[in-house]
């Protein structure tokens, strides 16, 4: 965590422009849940927060997951494959664990950006609870 708040000190214009772009995902769904589907009540304003968050907290899982190498292995595998295919000269990975110690190091110095995805989905998913438990009290 502490890492986090130095990660955000250091670089707070890159997870501000994150957070915008997070806050402009959800109102997109928000707006596709609460217009386009023709629900205009507070039963649209409930499914368009609550899908919208969930969203928005699955992006930050998988950004999450990739950050920690869970897609390293099928990366490497198409890497190779497309390597094999288009490139003239070699490859520079010879296997898997050279390439995993590559990513590591990469990602050693990288920014946690995604834990804007979570924070703004979280927010979402409060609406969400707010919006159900006003629903529940009025009906």
């Amino acid at each position: 965590m502490k890492k986090l708040f130095l990660d955000i000190r250091k670089h707070p214009t890159s997870y501000v422009i994150t957070a915008i772009i997070s806050v402009a995902i959800g109102f997109v769904v928000f707006c596709i849940f609460y217009f386009w589907l023709g629900v205009k009540s507070l039963v649209g304003a409930i499914n368009g927060t609550g899908v919208a968050g969930a969203i928005l907290v699955s992006i930050f899982v998988l950004a999450w997951l990739g950050r920690n190498g869970a897609f390293d292995t099928i990366s490497y595998g198409f890497n190779q494959m497309f390597a094999s295919m288009f490139n003239k000269e070699a490859n520079r990975y010879n296997d898997m664990v050279e390439y995993k110690e590559e990513k590591n190091k990469k990602r050693e110095v990288s920014g946690l950006y995604y834990f804007a995805f979570l924070f703004v989905g979280i927010l979402y998913l409060f609406a969400f609870a707010g919006l159900e438990i006003y629903f529940h009290v009025l009906y």
